[in-house]
């Protein structure tokens, strides 16, 4: 969404107390410390024991997943929601700034429930539309059963085309605020979605073919919510647990997860990466490809970013995984221990997510309350909020900096301690865990470094 000036940066430039290189070198500095203390005081368990975690029966939480009440207000919000997005985006204001269809999808859906979910736990069961309405419709109408099956080698992998394809609308079409668009496809995806529920499934569908269930259901493996699921898919049990640790439970070997959990990473970095000098210069390198493309070269250029980056992400990790196995000696299927260690990442995808996103949700998050006072260009006055102004006392650029370094220190320190214990399933002895660790262990600094340059591009003067 590109509407403010603001977007993920600021309107300033920050001058950095010390040099920009002390800041990427000490939290370098701190990821290896971290390795250091996990090595030295992490348990020695060995096998699957080793990615046990502790978690308390929670029989109140479980009445609550299970409640009614809580499924129909939270799939009645979710309705409502695109509703808004589909009427307000074909018949409102076409002035992005006050309609509110982009700011529910880019702001509210695609980056604030994914923190949610990452840190209290699945909303998205409850809020999910596409769930209610099919819901509604089967209560209403008697659904026939599904007509068809989703082949069994197709995984997930229609979650992540479709997960590639909404970042390219973000970050690539350069159509995301217009507010048409995001109406008019949220309307075409409502149906097809539907369309899909009927015809392969419900549970089929959403669990393999919806990317947002996909991306909440991996985003809320960090969370302190853990739910046991009958066949139908009614919770039975709920446990609460350390955030983080859920990314240690079992995960099926394919590529098609791996693909998911590093787009979740590329396609932020080509985010941030599209604000700084070196993307600058890159695009500004080729005045005659611009000349020859027109007005496809936007899409056609940053398209080709976006696929270079998650490519370039692919083959590093895969890489990586491929050392971890040649030093740990371990007789296993390669692609079992690169699904296993994919899920290791999602804490560095969150928290860089959110250090990206920081200022986006706090004051696009609040620009958002104007646009419900006439969402319909009608001269209306649904609401008191028209001359509501954004509070900008959590986003000076020195808070902002350092709440940056933190998410980012702490997200790669988690990711450390997690590959540790995915190692410690894989291999047989101390020695050939910590070696297979040194390869993680670099990515991880790498990631660290990089991360921590790239959001100081637009924001600092080291940058």
């Amino acid at each position: 969404m590109q509407t403010h000036i603001f977007l993920h940066g600021f309107g300033q430039r920050y001058n950095l107390p010390i040099p920009l290189s002390i800041y990427i070198f000490a939290a370098a500095g701190v990821v290896l410390i971290s390795f250091v203390l996990v090595v030295l005081f992490a348990s020695s368990q060995r096998g699957d024991e080793a990615t046990h975690y502790p978690r308390i029966e929670a029989p109140w939480l479980a009445s609550l997943a299970k409640s009614r009440g809580l499924r129909g207000v939270g799939g009645l919000i979710g309705v409502l929601g695109l509703v808004t997005v589909v009427t307000t985006g074909l018949f409102g204001a076409q002035d992005p700034l006050r309609n509110p269809s982009a700011y529910l999808v880019w702001i509210y859906l695609w980056v604030a429930l994914v923190m949610v979910s990452a840190l209290f736990g699945n909303l998205w069961t409850y809020l999910n539309p596409f769930a209610a309405l099919y819901d509604f419709a089967d209560r209403a109408l008697k659904l026939p059963p599904r007509k068809a099956s989703l082949p069994e080698r197709l995984g997930i992998w229609p979650a992540a085309v479709l997960f590639f394809g909404i970042a390219w609308l973000e970050l690539a079409s350069g159509k995301a605020s217009t507010p048409a668009v995001v109406g008019g496809l949220a309307l075409a995806y409502s149906v097809f979605t539907l369309a899909g529920m009927v015809i392969f499934g419900r549970a089929d569908w959403l669990n393999r073919c919806e990317p947002f269930t996909v991306l909440f259901g991996i985003a809320s493996r960090f969370s302190p919510v853990e739910v046991e699921r009958d066949e139908r898919g009614a919770v039975t049990k709920a446990y609460l647990r350390p955030w983080g640790v859920g990314l240690l439970r079992p995960v099926q070997a394919s590529w098609d997860v791996i693909v998911f959990v590093i787009l979740m990473l590329s396609n932020l970095a080509f985010d941030g990466l599209e604000a700084t000098p070196l993307w600058f210069n890159l695009i500004g390198s080729q005045p005659s490809l611009a000349t020859a493309l027109g007005v496809w070269w936007r899409p056609v250029v940053y398209t080709a970013g976006l696929l270079a980056v998650a490519l370039i992400f692919v083959l590093v990790f895969v890489g990586c995984t491929r050392l971890v196995l040649a030093l740990g000696k371990g007789k296993i299927d390669p692609l079992a221990v690169t699904s296993s260690f994919a899920l290791t990442l999602v804490p560095i995808a969150l928290a860089y997510d959110l250090a990206h996103n920081y200022t986006y949700l706090v004051i696009e998050g609040q620009a958002f309350i104007p646009t419900l006072a006439d969402p319909f260009a009608k001269g209306w006055s649904l609401l008191p909020v028209q001359n509501y102004q954004p509070n900008l006392a959590l986003t000076s650029p020195e808070t902002v900096w350092l709440l940056q370094v933190l998410l980012i220190v702490l997200g790669h320190v988690i990711a450390v301690y997690l590959a540790h214990f995915r190692a410690s399933q894989w291999f047989r002895s101390s020695y050939r865990v910590l070696m297979s660790q040194y390869p993680m262990l670099a990515l991880m600094v790498l990631y660290t470094m990089t991360s921590l340059w790239i959001l100081a591009q637009p924001i600092t003067s080291g940058g």
